[in-house]
């Protein structure tokens, strides 16, 4: 059975030393996902997230940073919500 890693919406910081506060704009859009107890707006929350992460993702200059692992742990826990639909 796979074992998953939910991201702590409260835990994650909103600025990073090394990083600007506009590349953490996903984390936003995944707050708004992961607090949203509406299942009809739901879909659309977990769509619009999953857009900023991955455009994040494709920015990113080192793919092992500790915000890359932040974003697939983001991804993975919007995949969870989804299948709960």
């Amino acid at each position: 059975m796979p074992q998953y890693r939910f991201l702590d919406v409260e835990g994650l910081r909103a600025e990073m030393p090394s990083v600007k506060h506009n590349d953490r704009g996903w984390l936003k859009d995944y707050r708004a996902a992961a607090l949203e107890f509406d299942r009809n707006r739901l879909p659309a929350n977990i769509d619009v997230a999953e857009k900023a992460i991955y455009q994040r993702l494709r920015r990113l200059p080192i793919a092992d940073s500790k915000e890359h692992i932040e974003l697939r742990d983001a991804l993975n826990c919007l995949a969870v919500l989804k299948r709960m639909l």
